[in-house]
Protein backbone atom coordinates (compact mmCIF):
# COMPACT_ATOMS: atom_id res chain seq x y z
CA UNK A 1 0.00 0.00 0.00
CA UNK A 2 1.07 3.56 -0.82
CA UNK A 3 0.07 6.63 0.63
CA UNK A 4 -0.38 9.22 -1.97
CA UNK A 5 -0.76 12.93 -1.47
CA UNK A 6 -2.20 15.04 -4.20
CA UNK A 7 -2.05 18.52 -3.22
CA UNK A 8 -3.50 21.22 -5.80
CA UNK A 9 -5.66 24.10 -5.14
CA UNK A 10 -8.43 22.87 -7.41
CA UNK A 11 -10.56 20.56 -6.39
CA UNK A 12 -11.43 19.37 -10.03
CA UNK A 13 -7.27 18.37 -10.44
CA UNK A 14 -7.15 16.50 -7.35
CA UNK A 15 -10.52 14.43 -8.33
CA UNK A 16 -9.10 14.08 -12.10
CA UNK A 17 -5.74 12.74 -10.55
CA UNK A 18 -8.00 10.34 -8.39
CA UNK A 19 -9.85 8.93 -10.61
CA UNK A 20 -7.00 8.82 -12.79
CA UNK A 21 -4.83 6.81 -10.14
CA UNK A 22 -7.39 4.48 -8.61
CA UNK A 23 -8.47 3.11 -11.79
CA UNK A 24 -4.98 2.11 -12.84
CA UNK A 25 -3.96 1.02 -9.73
CA UNK A 26 -6.59 -0.50 -7.53
CA UNK A 27 -6.37 -1.23 -3.96
CA UNK A 28 -2.39 -0.31 -4.49
CA UNK A 29 -3.38 3.09 -3.28
CA UNK A 30 -4.33 5.35 -0.03
CA UNK A 31 -4.97 9.08 -1.14
CA UNK A 32 -4.89 11.96 0.81
CA UNK A 33 -5.50 15.70 -0.52
CA UNK A 34 -4.62 19.65 0.36
CA UNK A 35 -5.83 22.51 -1.20
CA UNK A 36 -2.87 25.01 0.04
CA UNK A 37 0.92 24.98 0.88
CA UNK A 38 0.44 24.77 4.31
CA UNK A 39 -2.29 21.50 4.03
CA UNK A 40 -0.12 19.59 2.25
CA UNK A 41 2.91 20.30 4.89
CA UNK A 42 0.42 18.75 7.45
CA UNK A 43 -1.25 15.96 5.53
CA UNK A 44 2.82 15.03 5.39
CA UNK A 45 3.81 15.17 8.75
CA UNK A 46 0.23 13.24 10.12
CA UNK A 47 -0.03 10.75 7.63
CA UNK A 48 3.50 9.42 6.67
CA UNK A 49 3.18 9.97 3.00
CA UNK A 50 5.00 7.85 0.52
CA UNK A 51 4.42 10.22 -2.63
CA UNK A 52 2.93 13.52 -2.95
CA UNK A 53 2.15 15.16 -6.55
CA UNK A 54 2.21 18.90 -5.79
CA UNK A 55 1.37 22.36 -7.34
CA UNK A 56 3.53 25.07 -7.41
CA UNK A 57 0.85 27.65 -7.49
CA UNK A 58 -0.97 27.60 -4.48
CA UNK A 59 -2.34 30.07 -2.28
CA UNK A 60 -0.46 31.25 1.15
CA UNK A 61 2.51 28.78 1.25
CA UNK A 62 3.70 28.05 -2.55
CA UNK A 63 4.64 24.44 -3.64
CA UNK A 64 8.52 25.16 -3.66
CA UNK A 65 8.24 26.55 -0.03
CA UNK A 66 6.13 23.26 1.25
CA UNK A 67 8.30 21.34 -0.41
CA UNK A 68 11.39 22.71 0.90
CA UNK A 69 9.47 22.04 4.25
CA UNK A 70 8.91 18.76 3.39
CA UNK A 71 11.85 17.47 2.58
CA UNK A 72 13.16 18.81 6.00
CA UNK A 73 11.45 16.40 7.86
CA UNK A 74 11.05 13.43 4.98
CA UNK A 75 14.12 13.99 2.80
CA UNK A 76 13.23 10.63 1.21
CA UNK A 77 9.35 11.21 -0.11
CA UNK A 78 8.96 10.94 -3.53
CA UNK A 79 7.42 14.27 -4.89
CA UNK A 80 6.64 14.57 -8.30
CA UNK A 81 5.75 18.68 -9.37
CA UNK A 82 2.56 18.88 -11.78
CA UNK A 83 2.00 22.62 -12.75
CA UNK A 84 1.05 25.03 -15.19
CA UNK A 85 3.88 26.98 -14.51
CA UNK A 86 6.61 26.10 -17.23
CA UNK A 87 9.35 28.36 -16.04
CA UNK A 88 12.60 27.81 -15.39
CA UNK A 89 13.50 29.24 -12.30
CA UNK A 90 10.86 27.21 -10.72
CA UNK A 91 11.38 23.78 -12.32
CA UNK A 92 15.31 24.46 -11.42
CA UNK A 93 14.64 24.95 -7.90
CA UNK A 94 12.68 21.80 -7.93
CA UNK A 95 15.28 19.87 -9.18
CA UNK A 96 17.62 21.01 -6.34
CA UNK A 97 15.20 20.13 -3.81
CA UNK A 98 15.56 16.60 -5.27
CA UNK A 99 11.70 16.15 -6.45
CA UNK A 100 11.39 13.18 -8.44
CA UNK A 101 9.32 14.62 -11.95
CA UNK A 102 8.34 17.80 -12.92
CA UNK A 103 5.49 17.84 -15.08
CA UNK A 104 3.91 20.37 -17.02
CA UNK A 105 0.13 20.77 -17.60
CA UNK A 106 -2.18 19.72 -19.13
CA UNK A 107 -0.29 16.40 -18.99
CA UNK A 108 -2.34 12.79 -20.34
CA UNK A 109 -3.19 9.97 -18.09
CA UNK A 110 -0.50 7.34 -19.31
CA UNK A 111 1.93 10.18 -18.53
CA UNK A 112 0.56 10.19 -15.05
CA UNK A 113 0.22 6.51 -14.44
CA UNK A 114 3.89 6.01 -15.99
CA UNK A 115 5.12 8.43 -13.62
CA UNK A 116 3.32 7.17 -10.59
CA UNK A 117 4.02 3.36 -11.85
CA UNK A 118 8.33 5.07 -11.51
CA UNK A 119 7.46 6.71 -8.01
CA UNK A 120 5.92 3.34 -6.65
CA UNK A 121 9.34 1.50 -7.89
CA UNK A 122 11.00 4.60 -6.39
CA UNK A 123 8.99 3.84 -2.71
CA UNK A 124 9.97 -0.16 -3.43
CA UNK A 125 13.43 0.13 -3.82
CA UNK A 126 13.99 2.81 -0.29
CA UNK A 127 11.51 0.45 1.36
CA UNK A 128 14.21 -2.64 0.27
CA UNK A 129 17.08 -0.41 1.26
CA UNK A 130 15.72 0.33 4.52
CA UNK A 131 14.87 -3.45 5.31
CA UNK A 132 18.49 -4.43 4.62
CA UNK A 133 19.91 -1.59 6.70
CA UNK A 134 18.07 -3.40 9.57
CA UNK A 135 19.27 -6.73 8.97
CA UNK A 136 22.61 -5.80 8.18
CA UNK A 137 22.33 -3.43 11.42
CA UNK A 138 21.13 -6.84 13.35
CA UNK A 139 24.21 -8.42 12.23
CA UNK A 140 26.36 -6.18 13.07
CA UNK A 141 24.83 -6.41 16.58
CA UNK A 142 25.56 -9.83 16.91
CA UNK A 143 29.55 -9.33 15.76
CA UNK A 144 29.95 -6.34 18.24
CA UNK A 145 28.88 -9.10 21.24
CA UNK A 146 31.24 -11.32 20.29
CA UNK A 147 33.67 -8.95 19.48
CA UNK A 148 33.07 -7.09 23.29
CA UNK A 149 33.52 -11.00 24.75
CA UNK A 150 36.65 -10.99 23.15
CA UNK A 151 38.15 -7.51 24.29
CA UNK A 152 36.64 -8.66 27.83
CA UNK A 153 38.68 -12.06 27.43
CA UNK A 154 41.99 -10.26 26.66
CA UNK A 155 42.00 -7.66 29.28
CA UNK A 156 41.00 -10.47 31.91
CA UNK A 157 43.34 -13.18 30.61
CA UNK A 158 46.20 -10.99 29.17
CA UNK A 159 49.09 -12.40 26.92
CA UNK A 160 51.32 -10.86 24.25
CA UNK A 161 48.40 -8.97 22.89
CA UNK A 162 48.69 -5.14 23.07
CA UNK A 163 48.60 -4.47 19.45
CA UNK A 164 45.20 -6.21 19.72
CA UNK A 165 43.97 -4.27 22.57
CA UNK A 166 44.82 -1.11 20.61
CA UNK A 167 42.57 -2.47 17.81
CA UNK A 168 39.57 -3.22 19.73
CA UNK A 169 39.82 0.35 21.06
CA UNK A 170 39.63 1.69 17.66
CA UNK A 171 36.95 -0.42 16.72
CA UNK A 172 34.52 0.64 19.90
CA UNK A 173 35.96 4.10 18.73
CA UNK A 174 37.68 4.80 22.88
CA UNK A 175 39.90 7.15 23.20
CA UNK A 176 39.85 8.02 26.98
CA UNK A 177 42.86 6.46 28.46
CA UNK A 178 40.94 5.99 31.76
CA UNK A 179 38.94 2.93 32.78
CA UNK A 180 37.43 1.28 35.57
CA UNK A 181 35.34 -2.52 35.47
CA UNK A 182 32.28 -3.48 37.15
CA UNK A 183 31.57 -6.93 38.47
CA UNK A 184 27.66 -7.13 38.04
CA UNK A 185 26.11 -10.07 39.67
CA UNK A 186 22.70 -11.42 39.48
CA UNK A 187 21.02 -13.67 41.84
CA UNK A 188 20.42 -17.76 40.29
CA UNK A 189 18.11 -17.18 37.82
CA UNK A 190 16.66 -20.34 35.87
CA UNK A 191 18.25 -21.57 32.85
CA UNK A 192 14.98 -20.61 30.79
CA UNK A 193 15.33 -16.57 32.13
CA UNK A 194 19.17 -16.06 31.43
CA UNK A 195 18.82 -14.61 27.59
CA UNK A 196 15.82 -12.74 28.29
CA UNK A 197 17.77 -11.05 31.18
CA UNK A 198 21.58 -10.57 29.49
CA UNK A 199 19.45 -8.57 26.47
CA UNK A 200 17.51 -6.65 29.07
CA UNK A 201 20.84 -6.11 31.36
CA UNK A 202 22.81 -5.59 28.24
CA UNK A 203 19.99 -2.96 27.16
CA UNK A 204 19.96 -1.02 30.45
CA UNK A 205 24.13 -1.26 30.21
CA UNK A 206 24.70 0.30 26.65
CA UNK A 207 22.04 3.10 27.47
CA UNK A 208 23.52 4.30 30.56
CA UNK A 209 26.01 5.43 28.83
CA UNK A 210 29.76 4.03 26.81
CA UNK A 211 30.89 0.67 28.22
CA UNK A 212 31.87 -2.78 26.63
CA UNK A 213 29.95 -5.65 28.33
CA UNK A 214 31.33 -8.94 28.39
CA UNK A 215 29.26 -12.34 28.53
CA UNK A 216 27.00 -14.18 31.28
CA UNK A 217 29.44 -16.32 33.29
CA UNK A 218 27.39 -18.20 35.24
CA UNK A 219 25.42 -15.36 37.28
CA UNK A 220 28.08 -12.31 36.58
CA UNK A 221 28.99 -9.95 34.29
CA UNK A 222 32.39 -8.12 33.77
CA UNK A 223 31.64 -4.55 32.16
CA UNK A 224 34.93 -2.22 31.25
CA UNK A 225 33.71 1.15 31.49
CA UNK A 226 35.80 3.94 29.91
CA UNK A 227 36.18 7.06 32.29
CA UNK A 228 37.39 10.86 31.08
CA UNK A 229 39.73 11.86 34.13
CA UNK A 230 39.19 14.86 35.74
CA UNK A 231 41.29 17.53 37.52
CA UNK A 232 39.65 16.94 40.32
CA UNK A 233 40.53 13.56 41.39
CA UNK A 234 37.76 13.31 44.38
CA UNK A 235 34.78 14.96 42.30
CA UNK A 236 35.37 12.32 39.24
CA UNK A 237 35.43 9.83 42.27
CA UNK A 238 32.00 10.80 43.60
CA UNK A 239 30.57 11.05 40.01
CA UNK A 240 31.52 7.26 39.65
CA UNK A 241 30.19 6.54 42.89
CA UNK A 242 26.77 8.44 41.67
CA UNK A 243 26.80 6.62 38.31
CA UNK A 244 27.16 3.27 39.41
CA UNK A 245 24.72 3.45 42.20
CA UNK A 246 21.98 5.19 39.75
CA UNK A 247 22.92 1.68 37.51
CA UNK A 248 22.35 -0.26 39.79
CA UNK A 249 18.76 1.00 41.24
CA UNK A 250 17.76 1.01 37.44
CA UNK A 251 19.23 -2.46 36.96
CA UNK A 252 17.59 -3.88 40.06
CA UNK A 253 14.27 -2.13 39.43
CA UNK A 254 13.91 -3.39 35.74
CA UNK A 255 15.28 -6.73 36.11
CA UNK A 256 13.61 -7.22 39.31
CA UNK A 257 16.27 -8.67 41.45
CA UNK A 258 18.29 -7.74 43.65
CA UNK A 259 21.74 -6.64 41.45
CA UNK A 260 25.27 -6.37 43.12
CA UNK A 261 27.95 -4.35 42.21
CA UNK A 262 31.73 -4.65 42.62
CA UNK A 263 33.51 -1.51 41.27
CA UNK A 264 37.34 -1.13 40.87
CA UNK A 265 39.55 1.69 41.29
CA UNK A 266 39.91 3.65 37.95
CA UNK A 267 43.21 3.10 35.99
CA UNK A 268 44.93 4.79 33.15
CA UNK A 269 47.03 1.94 31.79
CA UNK A 270 45.43 -1.33 29.79
CA UNK A 271 48.59 -3.03 31.56
CA UNK A 272 46.93 -2.55 34.85
CA UNK A 273 43.29 -4.61 33.85
CA UNK A 274 43.83 -7.45 35.69
CA UNK A 275 44.42 -6.14 38.42
CA UNK A 276 41.60 -3.57 38.13
CA UNK A 277 38.90 -6.91 37.07
CA UNK A 278 40.57 -8.16 40.65
CA UNK A 279 39.94 -5.48 42.51
CA UNK A 280 36.08 -5.28 40.89
CA UNK A 281 36.02 -8.68 41.82
CA UNK A 282 37.05 -8.60 45.49
CA UNK A 283 34.90 -5.75 46.11
CA UNK A 284 31.78 -7.76 45.28
CA UNK A 285 33.01 -10.71 47.28
CA UNK A 286 33.41 -9.14 50.35
CA UNK A 287 30.72 -6.99 50.21
CA UNK A 288 27.39 -8.52 52.05
CA UNK A 289 25.18 -7.01 51.14
CA UNK A 290 21.91 -8.38 49.34
CA UNK A 291 21.56 -5.78 46.65
CA UNK A 292 24.07 -2.67 46.06
CA UNK A 293 27.14 -1.61 45.32
CA UNK A 294 31.13 -1.63 46.61
CA UNK A 295 34.13 0.05 45.43
CA UNK A 296 37.47 -0.92 45.79
CA UNK A 297 39.38 0.08 48.70
CA UNK A 298 35.96 0.10 50.92
CA UNK A 299 36.03 -1.81 54.28
CA UNK A 300 33.65 -4.72 54.10
CA UNK A 301 30.19 -4.30 55.70
CA UNK A 302 27.67 -6.95 57.10
CA UNK A 303 24.60 -5.85 55.20
CA UNK A 304 25.70 -2.03 55.08
CA UNK A 305 26.55 -0.27 52.06
CA UNK A 306 29.81 1.10 53.13
CA UNK A 307 29.39 4.17 51.57
CA UNK A 308 26.76 5.21 54.20
CA UNK A 309 29.47 7.69 55.37
CA UNK A 310 29.92 9.45 52.08
CA UNK A 311 28.66 13.24 51.64
CA UNK A 312 25.36 13.57 50.71
CA UNK A 313 25.47 15.80 47.31
CA UNK A 314 24.03 18.93 48.02
CA UNK A 315 25.49 20.19 45.16
CA UNK A 316 22.96 17.75 43.25
CA UNK A 317 19.91 19.39 45.51
CA UNK A 318 21.05 22.78 44.90
CA UNK A 319 21.09 22.42 41.28
CA UNK A 320 17.64 21.08 41.06
CA UNK A 321 16.15 23.82 43.03
CA UNK A 322 17.92 26.27 40.56
CA UNK A 323 16.93 24.55 38.16
CA UNK A 324 13.23 24.52 39.00
CA UNK A 325 13.03 27.86 39.24
CA UNK A 326 14.31 28.09 35.69
CA UNK A 327 11.80 25.88 34.61
CA UNK A 328 14.22 23.37 33.59
CA UNK A 329 11.86 20.18 33.59
CA UNK A 330 14.76 17.74 32.16
CA UNK A 331 17.58 18.82 34.57
CA UNK A 332 15.02 18.32 37.52
CA UNK A 333 14.03 14.95 36.75
CA UNK A 334 17.83 13.78 36.22
CA UNK A 335 19.20 15.33 39.22
CA UNK A 336 16.04 14.04 41.31
CA UNK A 337 17.19 10.32 39.88
CA UNK A 338 20.61 11.08 41.56
CA UNK A 339 19.47 11.88 44.69
CA UNK A 340 16.85 9.46 44.69
CA UNK A 341 19.57 6.68 44.13
CA UNK A 342 21.74 7.72 46.47
CA UNK A 343 19.16 7.58 49.94
CA UNK A 344 18.00 4.39 48.67
CA UNK A 345 21.35 2.92 48.23
CA UNK A 346 22.04 4.18 51.22
CA UNK A 347 19.29 3.86 53.20
CA UNK A 348 18.26 -0.27 52.64
CA UNK A 349 15.08 -1.99 54.12
CA UNK A 350 13.58 1.73 54.82
CA UNK A 351 12.04 4.59 52.64
CA UNK A 352 11.31 6.95 55.69
CA UNK A 353 14.49 9.15 54.84
CA UNK A 354 13.87 9.08 51.14
CA UNK A 355 9.95 10.05 52.00
CA UNK A 356 11.31 13.19 54.41
CA UNK A 357 14.24 14.71 51.54
CA UNK A 358 11.37 14.48 49.36
CA UNK A 359 8.89 15.89 51.00
CA UNK A 360 11.49 18.99 51.92
CA UNK A 361 12.35 19.52 48.48
CA UNK A 362 8.91 19.65 47.07
CA UNK A 363 8.35 22.19 50.06
CA UNK A 364 11.27 24.05 49.50
CA UNK A 365 10.16 24.42 45.76
CA UNK A 366 6.73 25.25 45.92
CA UNK A 367 7.45 27.91 48.57
CA UNK A 368 9.68 29.32 45.73
CA UNK A 369 7.26 29.28 43.38
CA UNK A 370 4.43 30.73 45.54
CA UNK A 371 6.24 33.84 46.41
CA UNK A 372 7.00 34.54 43.01
CA UNK A 373 3.22 33.25 41.69
CA UNK A 374 1.40 34.49 44.58
CA UNK A 375 -1.73 32.50 43.81
CA UNK A 376 0.23 29.00 43.44
CA UNK A 377 -1.25 26.31 45.45
CA UNK A 378 -2.41 26.81 49.00
CA UNK A 379 -2.96 24.22 52.45
CA UNK A 380 -5.37 22.51 50.70
CA UNK A 381 -2.94 21.52 47.43
CA UNK A 382 -0.30 20.58 50.17
CA UNK A 383 -2.07 18.76 53.09
CA UNK A 384 -2.18 15.20 52.01
CA UNK A 385 1.57 15.44 50.89
CA UNK A 386 2.69 13.28 53.65
CA UNK A 387 -0.11 10.73 53.23
CA UNK A 388 0.40 10.34 49.57
CA UNK A 389 4.20 9.69 50.20
CA UNK A 390 3.75 7.30 53.09
CA UNK A 391 1.44 5.13 51.21
CA UNK A 392 3.98 4.23 48.17
CA UNK A 393 6.41 1.47 48.74
CA UNK A 394 8.96 1.26 46.04
CA UNK A 395 12.15 4.17 45.30
CA UNK A 396 10.32 4.35 41.97
CA UNK A 397 6.88 4.92 42.79
CA UNK A 398 8.36 7.41 45.39
CA UNK A 399 10.56 9.38 42.82
CA UNK A 400 7.56 9.11 40.30
CA UNK A 401 5.55 10.58 42.58
CA UNK A 402 7.82 13.82 43.27
CA UNK A 403 8.53 14.08 39.76
CA UNK A 404 4.63 14.96 38.84
CA UNK A 405 4.27 17.42 42.06
CA UNK A 406 7.55 19.19 41.09
CA UNK A 407 6.43 19.27 37.43
CA UNK A 408 3.41 21.15 38.97
CA UNK A 409 5.27 24.02 40.35
CA UNK A 410 7.51 24.15 37.15
CA UNK A 411 4.47 24.29 34.63
CA UNK A 412 2.67 27.05 36.72
CA UNK A 413 5.56 29.08 36.59
CA UNK A 414 6.30 28.52 33.08
CA UNK A 415 2.80 29.68 32.68
CA UNK A 416 3.01 32.55 34.33
CA UNK A 417 6.29 33.63 32.67
CA UNK A 418 4.31 32.94 29.24
CA UNK A 419 1.94 35.37 29.67
CA UNK A 420 4.36 38.09 30.94
CA UNK A 421 6.44 37.67 27.36
CA UNK A 422 6.57 40.00 24.84
CA UNK A 423 4.26 39.40 21.60
CA UNK A 424 8.18 38.77 19.70
CA UNK A 425 8.77 36.12 21.81
CA UNK A 426 5.32 34.68 22.74
CA UNK A 427 5.12 34.42 19.11
CA UNK A 428 8.28 32.95 17.92
CA UNK A 429 7.48 29.81 21.07
CA UNK A 430 4.48 29.48 19.21
CA UNK A 431 6.33 28.57 16.02
CA UNK A 432 8.56 26.70 17.52
CA UNK A 433 5.56 24.21 19.36
CA UNK A 434 3.96 24.21 15.89
CA UNK A 435 6.90 23.38 13.95
CA UNK A 436 8.61 20.69 16.29
CA UNK A 437 8.70 17.63 13.46
CA UNK A 438 10.50 20.54 10.80
CA UNK A 439 14.64 21.88 11.40
CA UNK A 440 13.66 25.00 13.18
CA UNK A 441 16.86 27.10 13.49
CA UNK A 442 17.05 30.51 15.61
CA UNK A 443 18.14 32.44 12.29
CA UNK A 444 14.66 31.28 10.32
CA UNK A 445 12.59 32.26 13.78
CA UNK A 446 14.15 35.52 13.61
CA UNK A 447 12.94 36.10 10.05
CA UNK A 448 9.71 35.19 10.68
CA UNK A 449 9.15 37.89 13.91
CA UNK A 450 11.11 40.04 12.13
CA UNK A 451 13.74 40.96 14.35
CA UNK A 452 17.80 40.20 13.69
CA UNK A 453 18.64 37.08 14.95
CA UNK A 454 21.71 38.94 17.49
CA UNK A 455 18.78 40.79 18.71
CA UNK A 456 16.33 37.64 19.14
CA UNK A 457 18.83 35.29 20.34
CA UNK A 458 19.49 37.82 23.45
CA UNK A 459 15.53 38.81 23.64
CA UNK A 460 14.65 35.40 23.92
CA UNK A 461 17.04 34.64 26.78
CA UNK A 462 15.94 37.00 28.89
CA UNK A 463 12.31 36.60 28.14
CA UNK A 464 12.75 32.65 28.70
CA UNK A 465 15.42 32.07 31.28
CA UNK A 466 17.01 29.69 28.46
CA UNK A 467 18.80 29.95 25.49
CA UNK A 468 17.49 28.81 21.91
CA UNK A 469 18.48 25.35 21.53
CA UNK A 470 17.87 24.57 25.56
CA UNK A 471 14.01 25.57 24.99
CA UNK A 472 13.88 24.09 22.04
CA UNK A 473 14.96 20.65 23.03
CA UNK A 474 13.00 21.00 26.21
CA UNK A 475 9.70 21.57 24.66
CA UNK A 476 10.38 18.70 21.82
CA UNK A 477 11.76 16.13 25.23
CA UNK A 478 8.36 17.00 26.92
CA UNK A 479 6.54 16.71 23.78
CA UNK A 480 7.80 13.01 23.16
CA UNK A 481 6.85 12.26 27.12
CA UNK A 482 3.52 13.04 25.99
CA UNK A 483 3.74 10.90 23.47
CA UNK A 484 5.04 7.97 25.08
CA UNK A 485 2.02 7.62 26.56
CA UNK A 486 0.45 6.69 23.74
CA UNK A 487 1.58 3.10 23.40
CA UNK A 488 0.78 2.69 19.85
CA UNK A 489 3.44 4.72 18.90
CA UNK A 490 6.57 3.44 18.19
CA UNK A 491 9.98 5.29 19.90
CA UNK A 492 10.81 6.12 15.80
CA UNK A 493 7.63 7.65 14.98
CA UNK A 494 7.94 9.66 17.92
CA UNK A 495 11.25 10.19 17.44
CA UNK A 496 10.48 11.66 14.14
CA UNK A 497 7.39 13.33 15.14
CA UNK A 498 9.43 15.53 17.54
CA UNK A 499 11.71 16.23 15.00
CA UNK A 500 14.51 13.75 15.40
CA UNK A 501 15.56 11.71 12.10
CA UNK A 502 17.42 9.96 14.00
CA UNK A 503 16.38 7.72 16.61
CA UNK A 504 19.23 6.26 18.29
CA UNK A 505 20.35 10.15 18.92
CA UNK A 506 17.15 11.18 20.14
CA UNK A 507 16.81 8.36 22.81
CA UNK A 508 20.92 9.63 24.08
CA UNK A 509 19.55 12.89 24.35
CA UNK A 510 16.41 11.69 26.02
CA UNK A 511 18.37 9.69 28.59
CA UNK A 512 20.64 12.97 28.53
CA UNK A 513 17.79 14.80 29.85
CA UNK A 514 15.60 12.66 31.29
CA UNK A 515 17.87 10.27 33.26
CA UNK A 516 16.00 7.41 31.60
CA UNK A 517 15.61 6.28 28.21
CA UNK A 518 12.41 6.68 26.49
CA UNK A 519 11.90 3.02 26.72
CA UNK A 520 12.38 2.72 30.25
CA UNK A 521 10.33 5.99 30.69
CA UNK A 522 7.24 4.49 28.86
CA UNK A 523 7.48 1.05 31.21
CA UNK A 524 7.28 3.20 34.14
CA UNK A 525 4.30 5.62 33.01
Amino acid sequence: MYRVLLADDEQIVIDSLGFILERNFPGQIELFSARSGGDAVSACQDNRIDIAFMDINMPGLNGIEAIKSIKAFSPSMVIIVLTAFDRFDYAREAVNLGVFEYLSKPVNRGRIAETMRNAMGAVDNLRRKQVSEIQIREKLDSVVNIVESDFIYSLIFPGDRGGDLESYLDFFNITDPAFCFLAVELPEIEEASRPGVYVTLRDILSSSGPCIIGPLMRNRVVVFLPRTPLPEGEADARELRETVRLLQVRLSTRLGLNVRIGVSTVETDLSRSLAAYNEALNALLHYEGTGGACFAGDSASTGRDPQASVEYPDESERKLLDRADAGDFQSVHSLLSILVSWIAARCPGTLDPLRYKLLEILSVTRQRTREREGNFGGFEAWRDSWRDLAALNTPSELEDWARNRLDECIAFANAHKLSRMSPTVSRACAIIRENLASEILLEDVARQVEISPFYFSKLFKEETGENFIDYLTSVRINKAKDLLKDTSMSVKEISMDVGYGDPNYFSRLFKKTVGLTPTEFRERL
